[in-house]
This record gives C-alpha cells, structure tokens and sequence, in this order.
C-alpha cells in the first residue's frame, strides 16, 4: 500500500521596503492513504484560511508519494501531565524536568566513554534555567526548531533562522480529516519521533498560538509531559529547542532522521 505525504504552510508578507518579512501564520502535515488526500488537503487550506492570526496571503500544499517500505512505525511516548497554577510555574517545572533530563544523559555517558563532564556542559548544568530561558528567547524569530549541543555549547542548526524542522509524520491509522488543529495529538506525534532522532536527549516545546499556553518536554526518559500552562493567553511568542549530544551521533543524523525518515506513531 502507498501513502501520500501532505504539507501545507501559510504565511504573511509583515512590514514595508527593507523591513518587509515573511510571518508564519499556519502549518501542518499529514501522512495519509490516497483515498483521503483530496479531503484533507481540502481541510488543510480551510485550517490556513480560519486561523486566528488572520488571512495568510502564501498558501503552499506539497503532496508527495511514500512508500510503505520506507516507513517507520514507532511507539508513541507515555504521557504525563502536570498541573500547574502560573506561566512561571509551567516554565521552573519544565526546566527542571529537562536539567535532571540532561545530567542523568550525562551520567550515563560518562560511565560508558570512562570521561568526565564536558566543561561546556557543567556550565550549562550550573546555571541551566538561566541559560535555557535566553535560548528560548532566541528561538521566537524561527521558523523551525534551534538544535542545541549540550557537550559543546554550540548551536548547530545549517541556517539559524529556518532552524531544524521535524516532517514527515503522522499518527497511525489517523482518519481525521476536518482539519481543526489537535495540539495534543499533533504533539505526541512530533515528540515521539524526535525523542527517537540518532544523538537527541530532550525537546522542549512553547507554542506560538497565542490562543494556546499548554507547553511539554519529551524524551525518552521522560516520555511526554504535558504542563498546561507555560505562558500567558494573547502571547504570540513560542519556540523549540531539541537538546542533543554530539558524543552520541553527528547532527546530520539527527536531522537527516528529523527531516527525511518517514514516521508513523501508535499513538
């Protein structure tokens, strides 16, 4: 059986003369049998053309052929959610969550290389929330995700602007198609294939909707945790960032996996 991978993007032109940019306005992908591409491509551009940010004046749709052989089927990750009464609340849990993440990662890899911490990372341990919270701000201009090494300290997204975008991916056996943005499904989709990318440790999520403040981390540890407030309602601003170790895998495997391997999710 063949499936058909489809990807719609809409965007706004902002500004005027040397100020003017491009302003994402709406996304989502899908990996679906051919007897469905005519609806939920229908459904995709209705999503484009209702979304709260208003009338997207680029809409692309990008449909193209996937073979069942060079799909991968994957185990969605256990889910948890965490309560919590503030924004602030939301992001000291998540930062928490995601340093004990990254020094148990640590832990194991010493024991198996017989090294010590990277000086990078045991700066980066010593003053975690701090220093996350000045990447995240970074990321709120992206268009995609900021690929951090945590054993070097360096950035290693191919353009700092577009990030790393994770595609390519659906829920098994998915027969929605109205089109209506599940964040929670969408989610588990993405977390659980970048949680299994070659060399990641954990992802941190915040939206960008501004009409949704729920955020997660994820990993494989972890599994996925859901804290449902992370920011405040009307607040535009939201970003990615995938934690990687550079001792376990190179970054093009990582975002070769994250880019081009077709996933889909038991969820």
């Amino acid at each position: 059986m063949n499936y058909y991978s489809l990807k719609m993007r809409a965007s706004q032109h902002m500004g005027e003369g040397v100020n003017q940019h491009e302003q994402h306005i709406s996304g989502a992908e899908r990996i679906v049998k051919r007897e469905m591409v005519e609806d939920v491509c229908r459904a995709m551009v209705h999503r484009a053309m209702s979304h709260s940010k208003g009338d997207p004046d680029f809409i692309n749709v990008k449909i193209e052929k996937v073979l069942e052989k060079d799909i991968q089927i994957l185990k969605a990750l256990p889910v948890t959610r965490v309560d919590v009464e503030t924004a602030e609340e939301g992001l000291k849990k998540a930062f928490g969550l995601l340093r004990d993440d990254v020094a148990c990662n640590d832990r194991l890899e010493n024991a198996m290389e017989n090294a010590a911490t990277p000086s990078e990372l045991a700066g980066f341990l010593k003053d975690f929330e701090t220093s996350l919270s000045k990447l995240l701000k970074e990321t709120f201009p992206m268009r995609g995700a900021m690929l951090y090494d945590i054993a070097t300290g360096k950035r290693l997204e191919p353009d700092k602007e577009r990030g790393v975008r994770a595609t390519y991916m659906d829920a098994l056996h998915s027969s929605e198609v109205d089109g209506k943005k599940n964040h929670f499904n969408e989610a588990i989709v993405l977390a659980t294939k970048v949680a299994n990318a070659p060399g990641m440790v954990a992802e941190f999520c915040m939206s960008d909707d501004p009409n949704y403040v729920t955020g997660y981390v994820a990993s494989k540890r972890l599994g996925y945790v859901r804290i449902m407030k992370m920011k405040e309602m009307n607040d535009e601003n939201g970003g990615r960032i995938f934690l990687f170790d550079s001792r376990k895998a190179s970054a093009e495997e990582c975002i070769q996996f994250l880019q081009k391997t077709k996933v889909l999710v038991e969820v």
